[in-house]
C-alpha cells in the first residue's frame, strides 16, 4: 500500500511561497489543467502537491512573469503525467498481481490527445512530455480519435433519443 504524496508533510520555503501565489492566482486554469490530464480528484490533489515540491527547488524568476507561468504549468503537466503512470502501475500492479509493461503508459493516447487538441501544446511539447518522438505524438492523437469515433454515444446505448 503506498502512501499518497499528498499527505507527506512539506514545510514551504519563502522561495514555494512566490510559487503558491502564482498558482493561487492561476488556480482555475491549471486545476482545469490538471483534470483533464488525470481527470479524478484525489490525483489531481496529488499533481498539486508534487508540483509545489518540485516548483519548491526552482528559482522563481519575478522579473519575467510569463517565464514563472510557463515553468509552473510545464512542471504542472509533467506532475501530473508521472502521477497518473504512478496510479496505473498501481493499479496494474494490484489488479493482476504482475509487474506493469516496460515504459508502458496506457494513457498515452488520450494524453497526446489532450495535450494537443484541447490545450493546444505543440507536438514538440507534447513528446516532450511523453517522451516519444513528434512522429509518434500524431499517431497517439490519430488514435485517440480512432477510438472516439468507434465509441457508441451514452444516449444510444440507453436509448434515449432527442425527440
Amino acid at each position: 500500500m503506498t502512501t499518497s504524496f499528498a499527505s507527506l508533510p512539506f514545510t514551504p520555503s519563502p522561495r514555494s511561497a512566490s510559487w503558491c501565489f502564482l498558482l493561487l492566482e492561476y488556480m482555475d486554469e491549471f486545476a482545469t489543467l490538471a483534470w483533464y490530464l488525470v481527470a479524478d480528484g484525489k490525483l489531481v490533489e496529488d499533481t498539486f502537491a508534487r508540483t509545489i515540491a518540485k516548483l519548491d527547488m526552482t528559482a522563481f524568476e519575478s522579473s519575467i512573469p510569463a517565464i514563472a507561468y510557463s515553468q509552473a504549468r510545464d512542471v504542472l503537466i509533467t506532475q501530473a503525467i508521472a502521477v497518473l503512470s504512478d496510479a496505473r502501475r498501481e493499479e496494474d500492479e494490484n489488479r493482476f498481481f504482475r509487474p506493469p509493461a516496460f515504459g508502458s503508459l496506457p494513457d498515452h493516447p488520450r494524453l497526446a490527445f489532450m495535450l494537443r487538441l484541447i490545450i493546444r501544446s505543440s507536438e514538440a511539447e507534447v513528446a516532450k512530455f511523453l517522451g516519444v518522438s513528434p512522429s509518434e505524438v500524431r499517431g497517439l492523437v490519430k488514435h485517440a480519435i480512432d477510438r472516439l469515433s468507434v465509441v457508441t454515444p451514452i444516449s444510444a446505448a440507453s436509448g434515449c433519443y432527442d425527440a
